[in-house]
């Protein structure tokens, strides 16, 4: 699958409303062939900002679930390199993009309040924002396991 095809598949599932957690997620599964009842279940709770608080960023949460899949450890070993380093890579990357990964400083709401989820609504923020967080996460998924697939 190329890059372009695997961002349109996460534009899919978060068309269909899924949550930006879950929309990477599923991409990046179905791309990698990894089937399992738990996606997108283990994704939902990160959605906006992990339960709604506008932390971490869904999309990011998702991509690190994601990149998860193919670098995360079945087993503890001893190794030069930190097991978590794909994370870091994507937090890198999209925070060079975007200056930040915290979720209310992306969507400037606080979703916690009826105020915040009232402008986040009439912004149309999920349309105009959180959908290209979640291409831009993809993008960066798939970069980083084909430049460091073996």
């Amino acid at each position: 699958m190329q890059r372009d095809n695997l961002m349109e598949l996460a534009r899919s599932f978060a068309s269909k409303r899924y949550l930006c957690s879950e929309s990477v997620l599923l991409a990046v599964s179905s791309w990698l062939d990894i089937q399992s009842e738990l996606i997108p279940k283990i994704a939902t709770g990160f959605g906006a900002g992990i339960g709604g608080r506008g932390l971490v960023c869904g999309a990011v949460s998702g991509g690190v679930m994601a990149l998860g899949l193919r670098f995360g450890r079945d087993e503890v070993k001893e190794t030069t390199v930190r097991p978590y380093w794909f994370a870091r890579e994507l937090l890198e990357c999209f925070e060079k993009e975007f200056s930040s990964v915290i979720c209310r400083e992306l969507t400037g709401c606080d979703l916690t309040t009826e105020e915040g989820r009232k402008k986040y609504a009439e912004e149309r923020l999920w349309d105009t924002k959180c959908r290209r967080y979640i291409e831009s996460v993809t993008a960066i998924v798939y970069d980083l396991i084909s430049e460091r697939s073996p």
